[in-house]
């Protein structure tokens, strides 16, 4: 019987509740009395035209173009730096902004960092390449690894940069 009393109290504090609802009220009726906004205009269908096909002066049409000529030749300068092509390693096919370091192993052949990317941990040491700009580990520091990477000019030669990828510490 108590039950019963209480939940018929809840219920006529809700109804209490929801019955004095003044500004939303108020708002209904601003938002219905605004002017409607005009509706967007069709977009203009253009006729199709169809083109005639010349077979003795137009291409195949079921045979791949084949590219031009100046688009496949690019200009390799002699007197600038280029540099050697060789096979990329795990850590390049991920740019410097999606790696981390996350720490450094000591070992008799040399300090090693360890890097994260993708939710995987690699131990890296100097002469390893990682990042999109084929970056070489030169100095492995507690603090960061430091790199060199090349970078095209956009005129056919090569640029040489240093970066760092400094030590992500943990947030507690």
């Amino acid at each position: 019987m108590k039950s019963h009393a209480l939940l018929l109290m809840l219920c006529g504090s809700f109804l209490v509740a929801c019955s004095s609802s003044d500004d939303l009220q108020d708002y209904v009726t601003q938002v219905k009395a605004r002017p409607p906004l005009p509706i967007e205009p069709l977009p203009v269908i253009r006729n199709f035209v169809p083109m005639k096909y010349e077979p003795l002066s137009s291409r195949e049409p079921f045979i791949q173009p084949s590219p031009e000529l100046a688009a496949t030749i690019q200009e390799v300068k002699k007197d600038c730096f280029q540099p050697k092509p060789r096979e990329k390693g795990p850590l390049e096919k991920f740019s410097l902004d999606n790696l981390s370091m996350r720490g450094t192993m000591g070992r008799q052949d040399g300090l090693w960092a360890l890097v994260s990317a993708n939710d995987e941990v690699y131990r890296v040491k100097e002469g390893q390449y990682l990042g999109l700009n084929q970056g070489q580990v030169i100095k492995i520091n507690p603090d960061g690894v430091l790199l060199e990477e090349i970078i095209p000019d956009g005129k056919g030669c090569w640029i040489k940069r240093e970066t760092k990828l400094n030590l992500v510490v943990a947030e507690q």
